[in-house]
């Protein structure tokens, strides 16, 4: 990797950069050495360590702190060096202005003021927002903060399979939401916690999409479904409640229901028919209530663009003890 990067360092900015082993490794505490290598040369006059990332990367809180302890060691601008990063954390270090450089030619060096991406993104598996399974899994480490899981056991929290708990974790993880210990019977399960209040909420908040997939309406009563929508909103604040109530339900349960949908236009304008919220993930998984929990309530009326609608919003999660740590 040293040979392929000097070359592009060298195609890139500046034809005279020469990378070295880096010769100061013994002031730097072991397990720091066991999860990087690290280079050193001059980019256009400034000195730089490259940190080349050996094993899996850790997520964001946990490397901002391995780059802090590097730089008690040495007086040097640090960017890392990957061999491939996903979109998840290629968006965290630019947000943390964290420099990095990644060998298949996508680069951010804040310092001299260069920033190239490639013009056709790798392929991953993540994109600019949660899955369905991650963002129910984010709201469940929101809501139990000192809780513990591993693959099994988020699994049967969120009533999916081990493969997409898996993915789920990892995506959290790369987002340097989770962190993570090695344990269990056989000393390799991994078992996850969020870090902690605000950072959890304000780090993961940007991921996150509207739950509701779709709205139909019925004339008959809804069984398992939480109060939603405005009329949630209603139960906590000065807002009316909506002249139809709502109610959210899975779209996975609706499918196994015999609901009668009303399609007729005159029949939905002129009866009291229910709102029936269509979730993309089971309301009740992430709420003791009987309407649903408060961030999935925001994401489902943001788009209203009502002022009330947000100032009630903004003081509800305000006194939340996640939202202010």
């Amino acid at each position: 990797m040293k040979a392929s990067l000097e070359k592009y360092l060298k195609d890139s900015i500046d034809e005279s950069i020469k990378m070295n082993l880096w010769n100061g490794k013994n002031k730097l505490p072991l397990y720091l050495l066991e999860q990087y290598r690290f280079y050193e040369t001059e980019i256009l006059g400034r000195h730089c360590l490259f940190v080349e990332v050996l094993k899996e990367a850790p997520g964001i809180v946990t490397l901002k702190k391995h780059l802090k302890a590097i730089g008690k060691a040495i007086n040097s601008e640090l960017v890392l060096l990957y061999k491939t990063i996903t979109r998840f954390r290629r968006k965290t270090l630019i947000e943390h202005r964290i420099p990095f450089v990644v060998e298949d030619g996508q680069m951010f060096l804040p310092f001299i003021g260069l920033d190239f991406k490639r013009t056709v993104d790798i392929s991953t598996n993540t994109s600019d927002t949660f899955s369905s399974s991650t963002q129910l899994a984010f709201l469940y480490f929101l809501y139990h903060p000192e809780i513990v899981l591993n693959t099994t056991t988020l699994a049967g929290v969120i009533h999916k399979s081990a493969m997409t708990a898996s993915r789920s974790l990892n995506d959290l993880y790369t987002a340097g939401l989770l962190t993570y210990e090695i344990g269990g019977k056989t000393g390799r399960s991994k078992n996850y916690r969020r870090i902690g209040d605000p950072d959890y909420y304000h780090e993961g908040r940007r991921y996150l999409k509207n739950p509701v997939g779709r709205i139909v309406y019925t004339q008959e009563e809804v069984k398992n479904g939480l109060v939603a929508g405005l009329e949630a909103l209603s139960l906590f604040s000065m807002v009316n409640p909506p002249l139809h109530p709502v109610r959210a339900l899975s779209q996975e349960l609706f499918c196994k229901t015999e609901q009668e949908m009303i399609t007729d236009r005159d029949r939905i304008a002129d009866e009291r028919l229910t709102i029936l919220e269509l979730w993309r993930y089971d309301p009740k998984l992430v709420s003791d209530e009987r309407h649903v929990d408060i961030v999935s309530l925001e994401l489902s009326l943001m788009e209203l663009n009502d002022e009330r609608v947000e100032a009630a919003l903004q003081e509800r999660i305000e006194g939340e003890s996640w939202y202010t740590g």
